[in-house]
């Protein structure tokens, strides 16, 4: 195998099969995902914010207060530099005499208003984490109970990740832009307003003046950022193939090496890195140059203030609104000004990006919460302690994609305490039978009936806990091998618990673990042999003590001999209960009371093992080429 080349295009590529991620960056990193209907995601995101009217009227309170102590700052600056006095030299006289009350007055009313702002900026940052944390708690919330309602259509037609993304990645983005935003974005429009009333007042021409600093400021924000944004795009597709390799090959190890493949993966990963290492550099070189180049920009707008502000005085223009002279007093705080009216200004434009990232991420966290979702409702009472367990398939059609049929006038009746089995090629309607007795999907036309009720007339909590399924794949939790094994009925008692155990040929291996019962189950239940974790799901199903028992391929993760234990055991366990077995192991359903025989969705055969082989069909096929070996 060659090693993977990178280029541009590739790299496009690789990023649309990806979508946007997210990773490191300024403000003009990442790359930015717009929602389509921002006026709509806005609204309802507005909506989760005001459910804590109460935080959020105080955080919008004290906003307020801190702002007005922000602004109030400069007056105080221009009249403990006015209480100083002004001395003509020229003249030898004080024109304005100095005033040693005035100045510790007003110095220390400034002190105490930067630490009201303090203080008040503390609580603002505090009630915005609760705001946030509480809103996103909610939005959790409400999400997940969503998704556990959700049909498994939509989790069949829709990637696990991206769902998951959506729960983490999405809600997480929206907690942070808000905790950031609200504050700076109430603070900032006052303080602007602020700023913009304070300077016209005192000098309206001087204003002006301090103007071009902004426009300087913004225009080359503008420019830059057209420069930065490509970079920082790249950086960002180089990087999530840089991981999607490192994990690929992790996960590839055994495969990597058993092929020798160890330099050929080197060389890959070397490539990508130092792609990374040089787009890396260039956008943080452009990226750290904005700090300096702003610091410069508001060096030269404080250098503007003050230079046609000493010009102002000394030609007698700029006057304020209330006709007096402008003096060296407001000039000086004209330069406090100044940089506090561009940096809200600053901050807007930093978050602009994140803002718009996390509405596209709110977008799809409320896309998935207009989903529709199971209705659990029934028609009819239908009491699963007290059912005799008959289902009757009566021309059943169904299929998962219009015009392509799965199963075709499926017609099967199974009597109570019946051994049914599936048989068939892959992808002959074995496992969506299941799915629809379920009704993980409701047919296109039929019916399904149990004890002579039509299963759509049920509620489905109630056709659920008739029924319990141990499918082809064991799904254990990352919890206590009781707490697993309880899943299917919660209030079990030790000795129905321990019964279970026995019947599922798991209680010898449980008690060799090293908790016994209580040893808890690594995440995909790793710690334990495949065996063992189907096992340990068909004591979960034994336990639950089903009138209904489903066997999805159940035995064909372990081995011969624990295949031998199962089959013992499920002699006593579908005894008076109606089972349903899908296999491939013709072994595992010899003793069945009608197997039934499929193809593309038909109904080829009936019969139990002897009648079948009788007839030279099909099945008689299947079993002389798993028993005899031959070529058919």
């Amino acid at each position: 195998m060659a090693t993977r080349k990178l280029d541009d295009k590739k790299l496009r590529e690789i990023q649309m099969q990806q979508g946007n991620g997210r990773g490191p960056g300024s403000r003009f990193g990442g790359l930015k995902e717009k929602p389509k209907d921002l006026k709509g995601t806005l609204f309802k995101l507005l909506k989760y914010i005001s459910y804590s009217k109460k935080i959020l009227i105080s955080l919008i309170v004290i906003v307020l207060f801190y702002t007005a102590c922000s602004l109030s700052t400069n007056v105080f600056i221009q009249q403990i530099v006015k209480s100083l006095g002004v001395y003509n030299f020229d003249k030898g006289i004080w024109e304005s005499e100095p005033s040693i009350q005035k100045f510790y007055t007003f110095t220390l009313i400034l002190v105490s208003v930067y630490l009201l702002y303090t203080i008040f900026q503390y609580l603002s940052s505090l009630l915005s984490a609760y705001l946030s944390v509480g809103m996103t708690k909610k939005m959790r919330n409400d999400l997940f109970k969503k998704i556990v309602k959700f049909p498994i259509k939509y989790t069949d037609t829709h990637q696990h990740g991206d769902i998951m993304s959506r729960m983490t990645n999405d809600v997480d983005n929206i907690a942070i832009a808000i905790s950031q935003s609200i504050t700076s974005l109430v603070s900032g429009v006052l303080t602007i307003i602020g700023c913009l009333v304070i300077m016209l007042f005192f000098s309206p021409l001087l204003t002006l003046v301090s103007l071009i600093t902004l426009l300087l400021s913004t225009t080359l924000t503008f420019l830059m950022s057209k420069f930065m944004r490509p970079l920082f795009t790249k950086q960002q597709r180089i990087l999530g193939l840089l991981n999607s390799q490192t994990e690929e090959m992790v996960s590839g190890c055994k495969t990597v090496m058993a092929y020798n493949h160890q330099q050929i993966a080197e060389d890959e990963f070397n490539e990508f890195s130092d792609r990374l290492c040089k787009t890396g550099i260039k956008a943080q070189i452009w990226g750290g140059s904005m700090g300096p180049i702003m610091n410069f920009i508001g060096n030269v707008g404080h250098f503007l203030v003050c230079y046609f502000g000493a010009l102002f005085i000394y030609w007698g223009v700029g006057k304020t609104l209330l006709g007096a002279s402008l003096s060296i007093d407001i000039v000086v705080m004209f330069v406090f000004i100044v940089k506090q009216f561009t940096r809200p200004i600053n901050e807007m434009a930093s978050l602009y990006s994140s803002l718009i990232t996390a509405l596209a991420g709110a977008e799809r966290v409320f896309e998935m919460m207009e989903e529709e979702v199971e209705d659990f409702n029934g028609k009819v009472a239908f009491d699963p302690n007290n059912m005799k367990g008959t289902i009757d398939f009566e021309h059943v059609n169904f299929s998962y994609v219009e015009g392509k049929p799965v199963l075709k006038d499926f017609t099967v009746d199974v009597r109570s305490g019946h051994k049914i089995a599936l048989v068939g090629a892959t992808g002959s309607g074995k496992t969506t039978i299941v799915n629809l007795l379920l009704r993980f999907y409701d047919i296109n036309s039929g019916t399904i009936k149990i004890d002579g009720v039509n299963i759509n007339d049920m509620s489905k909590k109630d056709l659920r806990d008739a029924i319990s399924i141990v499918l082809q794949d064991a799904v254990l939790f990352e919890d206590t091998v009781e707490n697993n094994i309880k899943y299917g009925k919660e209030n079990a008692t030790q000795e129905e618990f321990e019964d279970a155990l026995k019947l599922a040929n798991c209680y010898k291996f449980v008690n060799r673990l090293p908790q016994k019962e209580k040893t808890i189950l690594t995440e995909g239940a790793s710690n334990i042999s495949q065996g063992q974790r189907q096992l340990l799901t068909i004591a979960r199903a034994v336990l639950a003590n089903p009138k209904i028992l489903i066997l999805d391929e159940a035995t064909s993760s372990v081995d011969t001999r624990t295949e031998k234990k199962i089959q013992d055991a499920m002699v006593k366990l579908m005894a008076n209960r109606t089972s349903i077995i899908i296999a491939h192991r013709l072994s595992t359903i010899q003793d069945a009371d009608l197997i039934v025989v499929l193809d593309q969705g038909r109904v080829m055969e009936m019969g139990n093992h002897e009648e079948l082989l009788a007839k030279k069909g099909v099945y008689e096929k299947l079993y002389q080429t798993q028993y005899r070996g031959l070529n058919t």
